[in-house]
């Protein structure tokens, strides 16, 4: 969970909004939550992953939801071009690629899920996103 907030909080996804403003200017948020996986590394051992995940199934109010995908036939064209005029390849994983896309709709707003932020004495919130989260019905 901690890696998870680190990302989300250094990548400027959102902004915090106390309560009582959020009421006053009549918001309507979504939940979250809290996603566990649990992991295999190369070498046997394991590690536990955690995602914040927003609950999309609430989400009434949203745009376009289409994301063009390429098709296993473009994939293999570019692997015998890539062969053809001998070039390099290289392979790419972007870790938190659903938090850099920004939102098109600026009204986005979240409940944090349950011990986020840290802290009982916290007070109650409302998260504005600036970017994507999984979940989202936009975020693909």
């Amino acid at each position: 969970m901690e890696v998870e907030s680190t990302s989300i909080l250094l990548n400027d996804t959102c902004s915090a909004l106390h309560s009582r403003k959020a009421l006053q200017l009549q918001v309507k948020s979504i939940g979250s939550q809290w996603v566990y996986k649990t992991k295999c590394n190369p070498d046997g051992s394991t590690r536990y992953q955690a995602r914040l995940v927003m609950k999309g199934y609430g989400q009434t109010d949203f745009g376009e939801t289409y994301a063009p995908d390429g098709t296993l036939s473009t994939f293999w064209n570019l692997i015998s071009l890539i062969g053809i005029y001998r070039w390099n390849m290289d392979n790419l994983d972007v870790g938190t690629a659903f938090l850099n896309p920004e939102i098109d709709d600026n009204d986005i707003y979240m409940t944090p899920p349950e011990g986020w932020p840290e802290g009982s004495n916290a007070p109650k919130i409302v998260i504005r996103l600036r970017t994507a989260l999984y979940g989202l019905k936009q975020a693909p």
